[in-house]
């Protein structure tokens, strides 16, 4: 009798998400042809849903840990999510402002140094700031939900790590193993602090205002715990979103602590040969 009621329980869950699901489809259209698994709820909703093709280490993991320890950070608040068909949904508040890929070709090299990258370097410290919980402390590639993030060796299509340190966590990267590299560059790379690495922090997951000032960062799906100079990469790599006055900002008006951009210099020695 149990295993029948749960197995009838079993049944109407997923029936009532199918038809959340179907709810929240008929309220929403996609974003836009650049963000595919992500709509916008209409009849002036301020939502959005978003779609994660796995079941752990998604937004909403990340949204529902970031929301916890850094409240006041200007990102999504997580308002819920469920799981269908080995996919989550998750639903977020939307933030205002406009895509600063989107009104790149109307702020001034000036603003952008003056105003939105010293803006997002003021929310980079303070998600800096958060401090790795002792029980996993020093574990790389590391998601909200504890399981791992999207490989650079594999082109992001699949999980790697976590890892227990940064060194192993490059051992499952280079063509050489660690043992082999010089002990200066393992010293640096094993220095550097674990942080908070948001992955895709490029101009499209930027929200500004018509003033150039920043509203909001979004897209933190497969951010987690990672060295800190993995952030450097994402930033000084020139990419689609990562161009003009933001990336020539990141690669020679910033410097972060010695720690990082030893790190950062030592990952470039032959050791990172996938891009980030």
């Amino acid at each position: 009798m149990i295993r029948g009621n749960g197995g009838i329980i079993a049944k109407v869950t997923r029936l009532l998400r199918r038809a959340g699901l179907c709810l929240s489809l008929f309220l929403t259209l996609p974003n836009d042809e650049y963000e595919p698994r992500t709509f916008a709820f209409r009849f002036g909703i301020p939502l959005v849903l978003k779609v994660t093709n796995r079941t752990v280490s998604t937004e909403a993991d990340a949204l529902r840990y970031l929301n916890g320890v850094v409240p006041h950070l200007p990102i999504p608040r997580l308002i819920g999510s469920f799981e269908l068909d080995d996919k989550v949904y998750t639903i977020m508040t939307k933030l205002s402002g406009h895509r600063l890929l989107d009104k790149w070709q109307d702020i001034t090299a000036k603003k952008c140094t003056d105003v939105v990258v010293k803006e997002v370097t003021e929310i980079l410290y303070q998600l800096w700031d958060v401090r790795q919980p002792a029980e996993i402390r020093g574990q790389v590639m590391m998601s909200a939900s504890g399981h791992g993030l999207p490989h650079p060796r594999t082109l992001h299509e699949s999980l790697g790590g976590p890892y227990s340190s940064t060194i192993e966590c490059y051992d499952s990267m280079c063509d050489t193993k660690m043992s082999n590299i010089p002990p200066h560059i393992s010293t640096a790379l094993a220095q550097d602090p674990i942080v908070w690495v948001h992955t895709d922090l490029r101009m499209q997951n930027v929200l500004v205002d018509d003033d150039g000032h920043v509203t909001g960062i979004v897209d933190w799906e497969d951010s987690g715990w990672l060295p800190r100079h993995w952030q450097l990469h994402i930033l000084r790599r020139p990419q689609l979103g990562c161009m003009g006055a933001w990336v020539i900002h990141w690669q020679s008006g910033f410097c972060c602590d010695d720690d990082t951009e030893c790190a950062y210099k030592a990952s470039l020695d032959g050791v990172l040969v996938y891009p980030l």
